[in-house]
């Protein structure tokens, strides 16, 4: 009986997680922006002829792999955030190379070695992100693989800005209740250090995106200016922006 409690409860949570990214309120549309702009910079830098995409989320990164890899495989524990995936991909020119596993993160063994590993915006999501990194260099990545993370950031403008209002203790101040049920904050110090600590070499990081103001003050924001925010944190240093991106490297045996 309490097994079967678990799963129900287990199940309604995924049912809301997967609601909340395909249905999503305005401040979540504003994040959604903010990750197409994202996806435009990071997939040009990435090579390789099989990448491993965890999570597919929010729909954006999934149908844009496809137009440069040969193969696309993505993880995700939510079936209906797949089943959406397979629909939207239905008419996609490249749609039979990309191949789903519902499954945890933490529970796959693939039968081939990826090229590239594509976190983006789940390290933040997972209960233990070292182990997911340390997956991805034992596990999943051939010698001279390729990572990409990107997470939100501890020590974003608009986070300091609330330690100004007195609305936060610190910029990194964990925030309960958070949309998407965020369980980790942080600063690009600390994400330096769980991908270096695993073995990988980083070979470029980025900040993206200068947010001054939380989403709801960018609803109204037009997707120009929202691009301009987005190349402006690009050019500051990485400790301002409200995104942090990380290319790393499996060394060779």
């Amino acid at each position: 009986m309490i097994e079967s409690t678990k799963q129900e409860n287990f199940t309604t949570e995924l049912e809301q997680i997967k609601a909340e990214y395909l249905n999503p309120n305005p401040g979540r549309k504003v994040d959604q922006k903010i990750i197409n702009l994202v996806s435009e910079f990071v997939i040009p830098r990435l090579s390789g002829d099989r990448i491993l995409e965890l999570g597919v989320g929010d729909q954006i990164w999934t149908p844009k792999l496809l137009e440069k890899f040969a193969s696309v495989t993505s993880i995700d524990a939510s079936p209906g955030l797949l089943v959406s995936m397979q629909e939207k991909l239905a008419d996609h020119p490249n749609g039979k190379q990309w191949s789903s596993v519902c499954s945890f993160f933490e529970d796959y063994q693939p039968d081939e070695l990826f090229d590239t590993v594509l976190a983006t915006f789940v390290l933040d999501l997972v209960d233990n992100p070292s182990l997911i990194l340390r997956l991805a260099y034992q596990n999943w990545l051939k010698p001279g693989g390729k990572l990409v993370v990107v997470v939100p950031h501890a020590l974003s403008l608009h986070r300091r800005l609330s330690v100004k209002l007195g609305l936060a203790s610190y910029p990194g101040e964990f925030e309960p209740g958070r949309q998407l049920r965020h369980k980790h904050d942080f600063t690009c110090y600390e994400m330096a250090k769980l991908i270096t600590e695993v073995g990988f070499e980083i070979i470029e990081q980025k900040g993206m995106f200068t947010k001054a103001l939380p989403n709801s003050g960018l609803v109204s924001c037009s997707d120009e200016q929202l691009r301009g925010l987005f190349e402006l944190g690009l050019d500051l240093p990485i400790e301002y922006s409200a995104t942090i991106y990380f290319l790393a490297e499996k060394k060779l045996d």
